[in-house]
């Protein structure tokens, strides 16, 4: 049944069912509703398998709030249905199919960051002259990389590019040439076509330097599904029959490739397909990124029986707001829909309430900041909202980075993905600071640092005394350290014990770098140091800081992952090449209550009480035009309805219009006089538009009428700083799993140092070795669903869930083509994960032990019968005491006589009796096949069986009403708790014997 609260338009747009619609969905219309409520009429009420509907977003953070939605209106929670990105739809497409394109098997996909260290590792490959600078080799390398970007998001083939290149050389023509900007001035036509040589060249053996190396872009992952699907028919017929009802949300934002993977999935059936593209084009603000806003204008072109819906119901802002950005907006005609297409987008709030916008022009930055700071606290107090309901919103990170003292300063909390991620956060500079005394005792810089942080605390006046030593002998800091604890200078009582400690702990961490990974010698120092202590028993005082070695022990996994040296000196060379490639570690925004301070593209989809726009100056916002570095020849451009006014005053426009209507009360403009410089800064030109479209006059710092101006806080600095906000709250966790309930179990106190606080740990090398098997048998299994995909009808029915068999005896007995054993080792030895083991002995021997073990499954399932399973790491999610729960079945089978087979590998030795405890994890498991339909249908559970690899014995049992019910009843006991946060330590010698926490914690026995 459809929510009754469903407005007209928004009905219209879920019961089009037959042929291509455009939804025009306004700020605050209520978009996500009316995909994921779409979706559940599609399943319903038109009988539609969700397996046969495909929903794609642009974010993972979109992705998850869109399958929440359609969990919530689905029976099954819908399991089926397949929400994705367009980067993991295509990297789904191709794990599969990869091979018809020539793409490697297990291919990794690389970050901007990774990518950029990838060309920089291999730079001397590069035939450049221009574009490798002898002063600085690596100045290009950004550059370089967006191009090639946007050449893949135009599906421009390096064999195009190449062909260009010579096609220029024999006509002279250079009248649009990809160039670095204002460097074509007086230069001959010969230079400049040898630079488009450069470049075509060099995009040519970047790609092939990828695949050499296994690896793909996030850009190939459009465009070699593209050139999949347009090669490969068959495949895409495949999926044509898959999908035949497709979403796509944010459709303004999509670029060439993305449409045109959207338009091959509905080629040949243009005025039938049940396709369904969301989204409005005043608020297109990707260009920056290949967004090409020429796709939402073009969409009733490319499909002429299409159907258009326009929301404009806004349940978000009040009217004021909303008449204020519609008039500011309509500057942009007539290259918007609602000119080109004749369509009335004026937004109509459907709330009733009081809104303003004020404006206020500042002599200062900082009092601007501080101006911002004192609304926030007067009208936080006068309306009892909490700090989330704020929001700074800014036209670039440098302005946020501006921002964020000002609010700090009084005492309010902030939650920001500002210029300046982890790797520049004190804790992170911490650690940096090890490193280089584990490399280089003499690195006087990092001994500075450490001796002065919260670390060791070294006392001012010894620090002086330190400082003053090194000035008179020309020595080293650590040489007077070393001089200090021997009595050469004479130091306090805490600095003697401070340095001493240090000293310490700087010996033990230049042992740990002979012959240690780069994480393991850093976890040592910090639990060595107390550093782990000191944080984990203030964790509210302490939350970026724990956050942020979260992240930074997150980014040395990778690193030791992806890098056959792992030691400290291949760690510091690593990272001086990724902070030359601009990273800083930015990490999205934390849960945690505060004030978001945020770029406003950052700020898309999201909504707050009262906005606070900043920075409204002249050369701040509207930005300054910086067209790409190297600017792709209009030959190879796709994209051919381009606007008739200034596009990048128009993006600018779009922009403004997005912050604008995130407001739901109020939205505070502002723009100092002064940000430093000769001149006083002249106000941006929005403001003048915002008065000339509205017939408004600048009138007490206010932009809304007098007339309307009821009600408005009277705004004073309050008595004190505000420290109300300084410390924090943790939160918990809103998602659940069995790895949580088991951690619960074994000790509350574990749990909330793992799963709240995040204090990082190691890993181990039985858990790498564990996965490695897991991976393995989960890509030999796929491998055999794939050489018996011809039984089975189909390749795939649904995400998560390989294809069911079809057919009577074919599911799981008769001529089943199986790869061969030398093909299962082979994938063991691709899939092999190189991590953690504690030597080279170690790893040797897990290596040879895995060997033994896959021959030993091998054969097992050679003489039993191989069989074709239902599903592999079939995900699930269920709500669970008002959370959600999720998990992961590692094979489902059917078994002889029709019933389902529950299976878990274990790596672990063998039982030969089970707890209730140890069936636990299963009978989750059978919970929630029984309890989700799309698992339900596959039929009755006849065993849950834990298989365990060592030796290839299983444990299989089946769980009883009353088991299920405790089961039910342990878990949901369990995470009442948790959001009770009720983590009283449940200590036990063997427990803490084995905990990753025993050093820090208080309740060891």
């Amino acid at each position: 049944m459809l929510n009754n609260t469903l407005n007209p338009a928004q009905l219209e747009a879920i019961k089009h069912t037959t042929g291509p619609l455009l939804i025009v969905a306004g700020a605050g219309t209520g978009k996500t509703t009316v995909i994921a409520e779409k979706i559940a009429y599609l399943v319903n009420t038109q009988k539609i398998p969700a397996k046969n509907i495909l929903a794609v977003t642009f974010t993972e953070k979109a992705t998850a709030e869109m399958s929440d939605r359609v969990s919530a209106l689905l029976p099954d929670g819908g399991l089926d249905a397949t929400v994705c990105t367009f980067h993991s739809l295509g990297r789904r497409i191709l794990e599969t199919h990869g091979l018809e394109v020539g793409l490697p098997n297990n291919f990794k996909v690389l970050n901007d960051i990774e990518a950029w260290l990838l060309v920089r590792q291999n730079l001397e490959r590069f035939n450049l002259d221009y574009y490798r600078p002898l002063g600085n080799p690596a100045k290009f390398i950004h550059a370089l990389l967006k191009h090639f970007g946007r050449c893949k998001d135009e599906l421009i083939t390096p064999e195009k590019y190449l062909a260009h290149a010579e096609n220029l050389q024999l006509d002279g023509d250079s009248s649009s040439l990809p160039l670095a900007r204002n460097d074509n001035d007086g230069e001959s036509d010969a230079l400049i076509q040898k630079r488009t040589a450069e470049l075509s060249s060099a995009y040519h053996l970047y790609n092939q330097i990828l695949l050499e190396n296994d690896c793909l872009d996030f850009s190939d992952l459009i465009f070699y599904t593209v050139k999949l699907l347009r090669e490969r028919p068959n495949i895409l017929k495949i999926y044509q029959n898959i999908w035949p009802n497709i979403l796509v949300d944010e459709f303004q934002d999509t670029n060439w490739a993305q449409y045109e993977l959207i338009k091959l999935l509905a080629k040949g059936r243009e005025d039938t397909v049940g396709l369904t593209v969301v989204g409005d084009d005043d608020q297109s603000i990707y260009k920056f990124r290949g967004a090409s806003v020429a796709n939402i204008l073009q969409f009733s072109t490319d499909f002429p029986k299409s159907k258009q819906v326009v929301l404009t119901e806004n349940y978000r802002s009040g009217q004021t707001i909303l008449d204020y950005a519609h008039n500011f907006i309509t500057l942009n005609n007539p290259d918007r829909l609602e000119a080109k297409l004749g369509l009335d987008k004026k937004l109509i709030s459907a709330t009733k309430k009081f809104a303003t916008v004020e404006f206020s022009n500042p002599t200062s930055a900082s009092a601007e900041g501080e101006e911002i700071a004192k609304n926030i606290l007067a009208l936080k107090k006068k309306n009892d909202l909490g700090w989330s309901d704020f929001a700074v919103l800014c036209r670039t990170h440098q302005i946020v980075d501006q921002i964020l003292p000002s609010l700090t300063s009084r005492g309010i909390p902030t939650v920001s993905a500002g210029a300046s991620g982890y790797l520049r956060t004190g804790a992170a500079l911490n650690c940096l600071a090890a490193f280089k005394l584990a490399d280089n005792y003499h690195e006087s810089p990092a001994v500075y640092r450490l001796l002065n942080s919260v670390i060791y605390d070294l006392p001012y006046e010894d620090a002086s005394k330190l400082a003053l030593f090194v000035k008179r002998k020309s020595v080293s800091l650590y040489q007077a350290v070393k001089a200090g604890v021997n009595g050469e200078i004479k130091l306090s009582t805490a600095g003697q014990i401070c340095t001493a400690k240090f000293l310490a702990d700087t010996a033990k961490l230049s042992v740990d770098a002979k012959t240690e990974p780069a994480i393991k010698v850093l976890y040592n120092f910090l639990e060595n140091s107390g550093y782990l202590k000191k944080l984990a028993d203030a964790p509210e005082k302490n939350y970026r800081d724990i956050m942020a070695l979260q992240a930074l022990f997150d980014y040395l996994e990778k690193f030791q992952s992806d890098n056959p040296d792992t030691g400290v000196g291949a760690w510091l060379k690593y990272y001086e090449y990724a902070l030359e490639a601009g990273e800083t570690g930015e990490a999205e925004a934390d849960s945690a209550d505060g004030v978001p301070v945020l770029t406003i593209h950052s700020a898309k989809g999201l909504e707050f009480e009262y906005v606070f726009i900043p920075s409204l100056v002249d050369l701040r916002f509207p930005a300054v035009n910086r067209s790409e570095a190297i600017e792709l020849p209009s030959e190879l451009v796709n994209e051919k309805v381009l606007p008739e006014d200034d596009a990048h005053l128009e993006e600018e426009r779009r922009l403004f219009y997005v912050a604008l209507t995130r407001a739901k009360s109020g939205v505070f403009l502002s723009g100092a006089k002064d940000y430093g410089g000769a001149r006083e800064k002249k106000l941006s030109r929005f403001v003048s538009e915002l008065e000339k479209t509205n017939k408004v006059k600048l009138n007490d710092h206010s932009l809304t009428p007098s007339s309307e101006r009821r009600g408005k806080a009277t705004i004073s600095p309050p008595a004190r700083g505000g420290d109300e906000g300084a410390v924090r709250a943790i939160t918990t966790p809103q998602t659940f799993s069995f790895s949580q309930i088991s951690t619960y179990q074994s000790c509350p106190w574990q749990y909330r140092y793992k799963f709240i606080l995040h204090i990082p740990t190691l890993g181990k090398g039985v858990f790498s070795f564990g996965h490695t098997l897991h991976l393995t048998l989960q890509k030999f299994y796929e491998r055999l669903i794939a050489l018996n995909s011809a039984r089975q009808g189909e390749l795939f029915d649904a995400p998560h869930i390989s294809p069911p068999a079809r057919g009577g005896d074919e599911e799981g007995v008769g001529a089943i083509t199986v790869a061969s054993l030398e093909e299962l080792l082979e994938l063991y030895r691709a899939n092999w994960q190189d991590d953690w083991f504690y030597s080279a002995e170690n790893k040797a021997r897990y290596r040879a032990e895995g060997e033994t073990i896959l021959k030993n499954f091998y054969a097992i399932n050679t003489k039993a019968g191989w069989t074709i399973p239902l599903g592999l790491e079939t995900g699930f999610r269920f709500k669970v005491a008002g959370a959600d729960f999720k998990g992961q079945i590692d094979r489902i089978d059917r078994q002889a006589d029709g019933k389902i087979r529950l299976i878990d590998y274990k790596t672990g030795r063998p039982k030969t009796t089970l707890t209730f405890n140890d069936k636990l994890q299963l009978l989750v498991y059978q919970w929630a096949a029984t309890s989700i339909s799309a698992l339900a249908q596959m039929g009755e559970i006849g065993t849950l069986s834990y298989f365990y690899l060592n030796d290839g014995t299983e444990m299989d049992f089946i769980g009883a009403e009353k088991d299920l019910a405790k089961t039910a009843a342990t878990v949901e006991e369990i995470i009442k708790k948790i959001q009770a946060r009720d983590f009283t330590s449940t200590p036990d010698k063997e427990t803490c014997a084995n905990c990753d926490f025993r050093d820090i914690c208080e309740f060891r026995k």
